[in-house]
């Protein structure tokens, strides 16, 4: 199996690379516990940055030597490949570069390489075989609990990577995936911007039944469905968001503790049916005519 595109080939380097750094890490837990953490928001986390970036520079820039014989089996929307590590032999991290280290270049290679609004990344890789070069920008997430709000819906790549900590005062667990991988589908407005919540246990659940490792196998396969419903949570959650105010308003139930707008939208659709019920269907039917042409 030959990749002849370097990107396509780096792309799936990294399903090998940040599952073996998860394991690296997670055996060097007395440092990390060293680490000062100080918010449940990465974005402020520059100890963590600045470990993860000497870790990788310093002893973990390329796939393990005594690993080269395992096999990985992808059975992606994206890739269905099986092949050897050795095939990634030459590839490795040359570089991490924090945020404050990007040049005027860098940004413009991520913005050129991003689908998603801009937004600096917590670590950004470059990988080299030697004669060809690219980039991966990497997001960074820590928790003392388990869910925290995500990145702002406009800056979300689905598919770049995530280091995902959850620590406290005595213990620490580390894992990796997709940034999709981690979303547990609840929408919050925490500043009036949509941040679909990521949760540590939603990768980890994720990793439990779709990455399989054991000898000299490692194998990653992809839920469709579960992966259609991020996906269309991310491209279009006002649609999501829509469908789950439907759910609310043919509810014959009121959950505990549930969000205030939901008691709102109850009012908002008994007054809009007193008005609709008494235009003729003509003005019904211009009606939804006149709401879908001002849909943007």
């Amino acid at each position: 199996m030959i990749f002849y595109d370097f990107n396509d080939t780096v792309n799936c380097f990294m399903f090998a690379y940040m599952y073996e750094l998860e394991l690296s890490l997670n055996d060097s837990k007395t440092s990390l516990l060293d680490v000062s953490f100080q918010s449940d928001e990465a974005n402020t986390d520059r100890p963590l940055k600045v470990f993860i970036k000497e870790f990788i520079e310093n002893s973990f820039n390329k796939l393990p030597q005594s690993k080269l014989e395992t096999q990985l089996n992808l059975n992606l929307s994206s890739y269905k490949e099986n092949f050897h590590y050795k095939y990634f032999s030459n590839i490795s991290i040359t570089k991490v570069f924090l945020p404050d280290e990007l040049s005027i270049e860098h940004k413009e290679q991520i913005a050129e390489n991003k689908s998603s609004v801009y937004t600096n990344p917590d670590l950004f890789f470059k990988i080299s075989d030697g004669t060809n070069t690219t980039y991966r920008s990497i997001e960074l997430k820590s928790t003392k609990n388990n869910a925290i709000p995500g990145s702002s819906i406009q800056q979300i790549d689905a598919d770049e990577w995530v280091i995902f900590v959850k620590h406290n005062k005595n213990s620490i667990e580390l894992t990796t995936g997709q940034y999709i991988h981690s979303i547990n589908s609840k929408l919050q407005f925490p500043d009036r911007s949509p941040r679909p919540q990521v949760a540590f246990n939603e990768l980890t659940s994720w990793n439990n039944t779709n990455r399989i490792s054991n000898d000299n196998l490692l194998v990653y396969s992809i839920n469709s469905d579960d992966e259609k419903l991020k996906y269309d949570l991310i491209s279009d959650w006002q649609y999501y968001l829509a469908d789950r105010w439907i759910e609310v308003l043919f509810s014959s139930s009121i959950k505990n503790n549930e969000p205030w707008y939901n008691n709102n939208l109850r009012k908002f659709i008994i007054k809009f049916l007193e008005k609709y019920e008494l235009l003729s269907e003509d003005e019904k039917g211009n009606l939804k005519a006149t709401i879908n042409s001002l849909i943007k």
